[in-house]
């Protein structure tokens, strides 16, 4: 039992605390203090007056400083070209500050081509090779033909070795509207040096190229034999075409797994408008925007692992470099199953990719259509990190890190407004010319992966 003094302390005490104590009961410190990180370091956000309207004329309201998005953050980007002629969707830079780009086949007079000015384009290596006899196959119309030109360079990429190589889908789009079947021979990859000379033109078989494949992004890896990795973007058979660059060699791997598919009822956002397929074909025109599988890839800066993302879709992959480069065959008829077993997933992405990259840091840098940016994936955190964000990146497209012979390393970009073009728009052509080129520096440099 406590003493009677000890109780009339704690009751002086008490008395005492009450009488200093004038605070309230939800007088909490802020947590995190306001202010804490520093406004505007990472985050594209402000502060400012409303417009009159905005605030009905009401004097205390009209000196209300509101938090708003300014669209913007990261290093500031830089317009390198301007595209007034043809609508592009690749990009590769070499150490000596040549750009390369390529352009979808339709009524394009070349696919492949090389900046020879802020504002035009030279066809590379040559008209000649930008010409092929026709593209539809006289004994079938709606197959197109096998030939050592240029029909629809998808993808042109500069490897470790500062040479152009050209992934052409051998399948051109006729004035806009079919889109042709390949014919064996028509779909290839073609490695020219920088002054244009070709060293490697490697075609596919159609067991591995099928008249109905996509090819849509490639990379390199020249490493010992060295291999191509290829994105089949068909929404029929979506996979993974690999390429020994030494015999020639190509097979396919992850056909239709998951990882390589197309999200069902997949609908993106582009300026805060939801953006369907929108074709003008009756009765039912509106689709989902889910025929769009594989897309993007990039590898690690060390060549351990693939990294992939289909169109539709906010996910990014990854699968070992080790199992792709086992050909499925008699000899290893468990390699499709392990590869397929390998893929891990690295989660959600906050929007889908059209374009993915990586540097000599490890980051993976992923185009982000729906924000008009460009963010990077951080494989020792696992975390999505934002990078550079700007409402002029309408669609960024095909990325390419450089680190130039002059100094200075960047990451190029096209951004060609692929959400307003007629596919998406009901027929309607809502893209403004010019079409854009830009780059942002970069601390890290290229992975040469040679």
């Amino acid at each position: 039992m406590r003493s009677s003094l000890t109780l009339l302390t704690l009751a002086t005490v008490a008395v005492a605390v009450a009488a200093q104590d004038t605070s309230s009961v939800f007088d909490f410190p802020e947590y995190p203090p306001p202010l804490t990180p520093p406004p505007n370091q990472t985050i594209a956000d402000g502060v400012a007056l409303l417009p009159a309207n905005e605030t009905n004329n009401d004097p205390a309201l009209s000196q209300a400083q509101i938090h708003f998005d300014t669209g913007r953050f990261g290093p500031s980007i830089e317009l390198v070209h301007a595209y007034f002629n043809f609508w592009p969707t690749g990009v590769a830079v070499s150490s000596d500050g040549s750009v390369f780009t390529c352009f979808p086949r339709g009524n394009e007079t070349f696919t492949l081509a090389k900046l020879n000015s802020s504002t035009t384009e030279a066809p590379f290596p040559s008209e000649d090779a930008n010409t092929p006899p026709s593209f539809a196959n006289k004994s079938n119309p709606t197959f197109s033909i096998a030939t050592d030109k240029l029909i629809f360079v998808q993808s042109v990429v500069v490897d470790g070795r500062d040479r152009v190589w050209a992934l052409d889908t051998g399948r051109p789009r006729i004035n806009g509207t079919m889109l042709l079947a390949a014919t064996p021979g028509g779909p290839k990859l073609v490695g020219y040096e920088l002054n244009g000379t070709t060293f490697a033109t490697i075609t596919f078989p159609d067991s591995v190229v099928a008249a109905d494949s996509s090819l849509n992004d490639v990379r390199f890896d020249l490493r010992g034999d060295g291999f191509a990795y290829i994105s089949d973007s068909s929404m029929q058979r979506p996979g993974i075409v690999v390429v020994n660059l030494k015999t020639g060699e190509s097979w396919r791997h992850l056909d239709g797994h998951p990882s390589v598919s197309p999200q069902a009822g997949f609908i993106p956002f582009h300026n805060g408008i939801p953006t369907y397929l929108h074709p003008p074909t009756p009765p039912n025109a509106i689709t989902f925007f889910n025929r769009f599988a594989v897309d993007a890839i990039a590898l690690s800066d060390d060549g351990e692992f693939l990294y992939y993302a289909p169109l539709a879709g906010r996910q990014l992959w990854r699968v070992p470099t080790s199992v792709l480069k086992v050909q499925p065959s008699s000899t290893n008829p468990g390699a499709a199953v392990l590869a397929q077993q390998a893929v891990q997933s690295m989660g959600d992405t906050g929007s889908h990719a059209d374009g993915l990259e990586t540097d000599d840091q490890g980051f993976i840098y992923l185009s982000a259509p729906e924000h008009n940016a460009i963010n990077r994936f951080n494989p020792k955190t696992g975390m999505i990190e934002p990078f550079v964000r700007d409402p002029a990146i309408q669609w960024p497209d095909t990325l390419s890190v450089v680190s130039l012979q002059s100094g200075g390393n960047f990451l190029y970009f096209t951004a060609n407004q692929l959400w307003l073009s007629p596919d998406y728009q009901n027929g309607t052509d809502l893209r403004t010319k010019p079409y854009a080129m830009f780059r942002v520096p970069i601390e890290g440099g290229r992975a040469n992966q040679t």
